[in-house]
């Protein structure tokens, strides 16, 4: 895949309230003044990228949190900002919450040049959505999702498998929903949970029924016509996420925002996750980073194959040298060798399903070909 220019991600960490399941870095949202404090700092970090940002973005993603609680004023100052370094974008995300999504906000964004939405649906249950923490209905999301394909005809859809209430009739929801009204994409996630999360103890690691209900969706999704081109990631007609791209092939784009992460060139960076300490690196002049670093060749190559191995296309061991100067072809042989779902440049349906195991022993076998991970 060639997917050139820069991507472009900017956080918006404000929610209503925390989903039992979340780990991504988000606050309950308090007053306008507190979220426009965030925005003229997210300007400052804008401005402190301008001569990368000058080489041309291709690709925008607003994420968070709940974008679209953002009220539009704000949204257009960070547009105003942008504005010289968007004359080539081809895609521009937003996410929604179907609870903070109106007809204003989806006429406002199309004004504004996006030209995709991610809904966060998570399951079509009523009964899993109030356990997740979700604020609405599964009649509230078909408004809003109605609402969307007026405006917009590239839209997403999340779920994710394993949520507090889930069984086969949810799941059987799920597939209704999706054979009704044929969403253009569909992400589909195993959920994670984590002991140090707040609702740890509210999540269930996913067990054997967890996996086949995820199979199950899974193949429904292929049986209706999804292309699998990612291994979270279905799209109808080629409507591939193309800045999710630029994270899958390793290629540029720049973090913006508390917790936001960044690749640029060789460089490997993410922000601080505090509100305070992202302010005041940014007071000082400072980009606001937690974590940076210069791979070496190795790291990189590394890098670039855990990514790339993710999707339909792969990487070969010849791209691999041409981008990074490391002969990954020994490492490529050995995981031949080991599993039939690999041909030496990219995972089956099967190796898809089975990447965790994949991804360990590729990882094993990196460290016996050089050394070190």
């Amino acid at each position: 895949m060639n997917n050139a220019g820069l991507g472009l991600y900017i956080h918006l960490p404000f929610c209503r309230s925390k989903c039992v399941y979340c780990d991504f870095v988000s606050f309950a949202r308090r007053s306008d003044s507190e979220v426009e404090e965030y925005v003229e700092y997210l300007l400052k970090e804008i401005e402190l990228y301008r001569e990368v940002l000058s080489t041309g973005v291709s690709t925008l993603y607003i994420g968070g949190g709940t974008p679209s609680l953002l009220p539009l004023k704000f949204l257009d100052r960070i547009f105003k900002a942008l504005e010289r370094y968007l004359g080539n974008v081809s895609e521009m995300t937003i996410e929604v919450n179907p609870d903070s999504f109106s007809s204003e906000m989806a006429s406002h964004y199309r004004e504004l040049g996006i030209n995709r939405l991610s809904m966060g649906l998570q399951s079509a249950d009523d009964t899993v959505l109030k356990k997740s923490g979700r604020l609405y209905d599964f009649e509230t999301f078909l408004r809003k999702y109605d609402l969307a394909k007026r405006f917009f005809d590239n839209v997403n859809v999340d779920f994710i498998i394993g949520l507090p209430g889930e069984s086969w009739y949810t799941i059987e929801a799920n597939i209704v929903f999706i054979s009704d009204f044929k969403p253009d994409h569909v992400s589909v996630y195993m959920l994670e949970t984590h002991e140090e999360a707040p609702h740890h103890q509210v999540l269930k690691k996913p067990d054997d029924q967890t996996f086949m209900r995820y199979e199950e969706l899974i193949k429904f999704l292929k049986s209706a016509g999804y292309e699998r081109y990612e291994i979270s990631n279905f799209a109808l007609e080629g409507k591939y996420c193309k800045h999710n791209l630029k994270y899958w092939f390793n290629e540029d784009y720049i973090g913006i925002g508390v917790s936001a992460g960044g690749h640029i060139g060789w460089l490997r960076y993410n922000n601080y996750e505090e509100l305070n300490d992202y302010f005041i690196a940014l007071s000082e002049g400072r980009f606001p980073r937690s974590y940076e670093s210069e791979n070496t060749p190795h790291r990189e190559a590394l890098e670039t194959l855990f990514m790339a191995l993710r999707t339909k296309w792969g990487i070969s061991p010849e791209k691999v040298l041409e981008r990074t100067g490391v002969d990954v072809s020994e490492v490529y042989k050995r995981l031949q060798a080991k599993f039939d779902f690999f041909d030496g440049e990219k995972l089956s349906e099967t190796g898809m399903d089975f990447s965790n195991l994949f991804f360990v022993n590729l990882l094993e076998t990196w460290e016996s070909v050089f050394g070190y991970a």
